[in-house]
């Protein structure tokens, strides 16, 4: 049986490298070039760029990171019609001459919905990651992303609520999958995507992928907590809080 194409749909800060580096093992193609930090984030460099020219002409700033927008949302949504539709066909032709393909990026919940109408949604599974609220937080702020808890939270019920609007409204399958049950549940979290991918991945596969200590809950150290507490209650005044 072939296997369908794979779109990780995710807030940010979830993880998403690991899992996406994880259906790269099983033969997903990322693409020709891939972004590059201190590691990997196995996403398409044509589609982080193309990302980022709907974000630019939808008039969407950088607060896309910690503010969730549904004017954003509908904006880049609307400049379907209104843009040249060439380069996001080419490129999704050029992802299916090489499938099965797997796509992330963490711009995707803001431009799937202008995305979808030149996609092969029938031939596609979608993976929601998300990661614990806490480990997204501290990460945040070691980041330099000042942002009050309160608000982290909201931001990412919404990007997720948007995110499964999106699906049921296509009808389209997917698996939730927290980074935590990856990292602690290794077995159980490849058994539910293999069933979902129809793959044959193993925990060797995530070990060739990730580093740390498997079958453990993926946690800050404690220095890290302390860390980002000091940087939050110094920087508190230009916290984001909507």
């Amino acid at each position: 049986m072939e296997r369908p194409n794979v779109i990780i749909l995710t807030p940010g800060l979830s993880g998403s490298s690991v899992l996406t580096g994880l259906v790269t093992q099983a033969g997903y193609w990322a693409g020709d070039s891939t972004f590059k930090k201190e590691y990997d984030t196995y996403e398409n460099l044509e589609l982080v760029q193309l990302n980022k020219d709907l974000l630019a002409q939808a008039g969407c700033g950088d607060n896309y990171t910690f503010e969730f927008s549904q004017q954003g949302i509908d904006s880049i949504a609307a400049l379907l019609g209104g843009v040249a539709e060439e380069p996001y066909r080419t490129l999704v032709e050029k992802c299916n001459a090489h499938r099965p393909w797997v796509w992330k990026d963490p711009r995707l919940w803001l431009t799937i919905r202008f995305w979808a109408p030149f996609l092969p949604l029938d031939d596609c599974k979608f993976i929601l990651l998300t990661r614990h609220i806490m480990h997204s937080w501290t990460s945040s702020i070691l980041r330099r992303r000042i942002v009050s808890f309160g608000s982290l939270k909201r931001y990412e019920n919404s990007i997720q609520d948007s995110i499964l609007s999106f699906l049921g409204k296509n009808g389209l399958s997917s698996l939730h999958v927290t980074y935590e049950g990856l990292i602690a549940r290794p077995d159980e979290t490849i058994e539910a995507l293999n069933a979902h991918l129809n793959t044959i991945l193993t925990v060797d596969n995530l070990r060739a992928v990730y580093r740390g200590p498997l079958y453990k809950v993926p946690r800050n150290s404690p220095f890290e907590y302390v860390k980002a507490a000091m940087i939050y209650l110094k920087n508190y005044p230009e916290r984001a809080s909507t």
